[in-house]
């Protein structure tokens, strides 16, 4: 099945969803929770939106 724009705009949907839970949750968090974050969202967003969004936090933490 080819992807669409249709697909994209759900997995950026889905991305922005998984990033506000990201943010709210972070700073308490521990790597055990950040894996279940990333199973939770994984297949709706997508492996490169989520290590984006934790590449980009980490850059702002630096």
């Amino acid at each position: 099945m080819p992807f669409d724009e249709a697909q994209a705009k759900q997995m950026d949907e889905a991305a922005e969803q998984a990033y506000g839970e990201l943010k709210e949750n972070l700073s308490a968090w521990s790597a055990q929770d950040l894996i279940a974050w990333w199973a939770k969202w994984y297949l709706k967003a997508g492996h490169k939106r989520l290590g984006r969004m934790l590449v980009a936090i980490s850059k702002n933490r630096a």
